[in-house]
């Protein structure tokens, strides 16, 4: 708790730094800040509970989930000093939404309480909401922020009807409580518990971009700030899914709300990677390989075994690794080509930084699950799950899918690796250039040594 207190006021103390004018603070100290809740989570020292009802729990799973975010909005921030050195004003404000933000995924991995999943989810969302548009002047940033915004509000209202409804059942918001009810009445669940599960499920399924709730997520990707959308690709997707493991394990999962998440782990594989095939904007092709990934993850959440909260951390946490790195890459290949994002803008990019278009090659590679990337030993690990779970026909789907979904990453790969007519010139500060290599050798190394994560 005594990190997450700090997240909140450091949020506050990045605000009043943008008063005093000096941009070149914001992230050192937003920097600081989050190595010191690094520090606090692993020291064991907590504010005492009770003061919070026990609605929040920092166990040894909100830990690990909370360390990755933590450690994945340090290498943003690091990025973010090359990325806003031309932004003249609200600087300070976009550091410190983000860091709001973070403080509402702390409490998504950590809740046990149903209010707190709903507070942890508006705190979210809600700094989300401005950031998407923190493109003042740009028509996309302000329809990405009030799409984002409208079906955000939509997926809320579904959200609270479940709380209520489960609320209206077992009289409490208590997931201890709720647990025991499902364990009661296990097979012969009150038609109302299941619809507020399912309503539940359907908002976290909104933050997690899973069909058909993803038609927020290309708009979205596409206009907000390319930092900001790998804030929402990483932090946010690693939070949605914490909170989707502690729902659906702390209270169970009814058959019929299983059944209701295969189905819609099978539509978001197929949209995902189907469509990201005729995807040429880099950043919507992101948007649809983010769906597809959600697929996979929630075969995840299918599987009954001990193993699923590790596996979710390590995907979430090398999927993470590989889409910021990525991202970086694709604002130095922006700026080259005027602020265009169709993937041709990578064509050359070889000969112009041959180590840059190897680690996005390494970056793409484990995404798309190749062997020696992190990205291929998280697949398979979601496989396996799979199988032990009975999912043999989902999982041979999916196998199939990942196969696809090769296609689109290998287009990347052959734009960086063909000469261009016209040299490009890419500028890459060494921030920048520490960032991706780390995140092009951290993919390779969890790849070969798993057992540093798993």
């Amino acid at each position: 708790m005594s990190a997450l207190i700090l997240i909140s006021v450091l949020g506050v103390v990045v605000l009043y730094l943008g008063l005093l004018g000096n941009k070149r603070l914001l992230a050192p100290v937003g920097i600081l800040g989050l190595i010191g809740a690094l520090v606090l989570f692993y020291t064991g020292y907590h504010v005492e509970m009770p003061l919070f009802a026990n609605m929040v729990r920092f166990d040894g799973f909100s830990i690990a989930f909370n360390s990755a975010m933590i450690v994945i909005t340090v290498l943003l921030f690091v990025f973010g000093v090359d990325y806003y050195a031309l932004m003249k004003e609200h600087v300070a404000e976009h550091y410190a939404l983000m860091l709001f933000s973070l403080t509402g995924a702390f409490l998504l991995t950590a809740y046990t309480n149903l209010l707190v999943l709903f507070l942890g989810i508006e705190i979210l969302s809600i700094p989300l909401y401005i950031l998407a548009g923190g493109k003042k002047r740009s028509y996309r940033s302000g329809e990405a922020s009030f799409k984002y915004f409208l079906l955000g509000s939509f997926a809320t209202a579904f959200f609270l009807m479940g709380i209520a409804l489960i609320y209206g059942v077992t009289a409490s918001f208590d997931l201890g409580k709720v647990r025991e009810y499902a364990e009661l009445h296990a097979g012969q669940h009150s038609i109302l518990f299941l619809l507020g599960s399912f309503f539940v499920a359907v908002g976290l399924s909104f933050k997690v971009a899973a069909a058909p709730f993803h038609f927020w997520g290309p708009d979205v990707y596409e206009g907000a700030p390319t930092l900001v959308t790998a804030f929402m690709a990483t932090v946010v997707k690693t939070a949605a899914f914490a909170a989707f493991y502690r729902f659906v394990s702390m209270t169970g999962m009814p058959e019929a709300l299983s059944r209701t998440l295969l189905v819609m782990t099978l539509v978001t594989l197929f949209i995902g990677n189907v469509v990201a095939l005729r995807q040429s904007n880099f950043k919507r092709l992101m948007a649809y390989s983010s769906i597809a990934h959600t697929g996979f993850l929630l075969m995840a959440l299918l599987s009954t075994s001990g193993l699923t909260a590790q596996m979710l951390f390590y995907y979430t946490f090398t999927y993470a690794l590989a889409t910021v790195g990525l991202f970086i890459v694709l604002t130095l290949a922006k700026r080259a080509a005027n602020g265009n994002e169709n993937i041709q803008i990578f064509r050359g990019l070889f000969r112009a930084r041959p180590w840059l278009a190897i680690v996005t090659m390494l970056l793409l590679l484990s995404l798309a699950g190749i062997p020696l990337t992190a990205g291929f030993i998280a697949k398979y690990q979601v496989f396996l799950l799979a199988i032990q779970g009975g999912f043999l026909k989902t999982t041979a789907f999916a196998v199939v899918m990942a196969l696809i979904g090769i296609y689109y990453y290998v287009l990347v790969i052959r734009e960086a690796f063909t000469p261009a007519e016209e040299g490009i010139a890419i500028a890459v500060t060494p921030a920048n250039w520490l960032v991706i290599s780390l995140c092009g050798v951290a993919v390779v190394a969890l790849g070969i040594w798993p057992a540093w994560l798993l």
